[in-house]
């Protein structure tokens, strides 16, 4: 029970400053948070239909078509009709949308690259240990 505790405890505390550092890192750029979700996933897919967008985000089918809609509006991903059924269409990346993505993971780099920068080299691997052993356990919870 006490493990339980401590957790119900630390996560708000860790997702506010998670946050922050969100916020510092990802300074300047011009898509939402879910935008930016939205890219990611259809770039790791590489292509997928709105259903598997929608599961994959975890939002209703509307939410997951207007969000794409908006990005086809900014040019940075299309909609493909799926040969043999009209109904149903393939999401990817446009070159403008690579090209974007590319432009944020740099930019996201060179953020780390700047906070970490205030913390001595041992901090900076203990903090990067952590996360990876933070990922490497939520990864067999969900």
């Amino acid at each position: 029970m006490a493990c339980i505790e401590r957790i119900a405890r630390l996560f708000p505390l860790l997702m506010n400053r998670l946050g922050r550092l969100r916020t510092l890192v990802h300074e300047g750029r011009d898509l939402t948070d879910n935008q930016y979700k939205t890219l990611l996933t259809v770039a790791d897919a590489g292509r997928c239909s709105l259903g598997d967008l929608a599961r994959e985000l975890g939002v209703a089918m509307s939410s997951a078509s207007q969000m794409v809609d908006r990005l086809v509006g900014q040019g940075l991903v299309q909609r493909t009709p799926v040969s043999g059924n009209r109904r149903q269409v393939e999401i990817r990346l446009t070159e403008a949308g690579t090209a974007l993505l590319a432009e944020l993971q740099a930019g996201i780099v060179a953020g780390y690259a700047r906070l970490l920068a205030r913390l001595p080299e041992t901090e900076q691997e203990g903090l990067v240990q952590s996360f990876e052993t933070i990922a490497r356990i939520l990864g067999k919870l969900t």
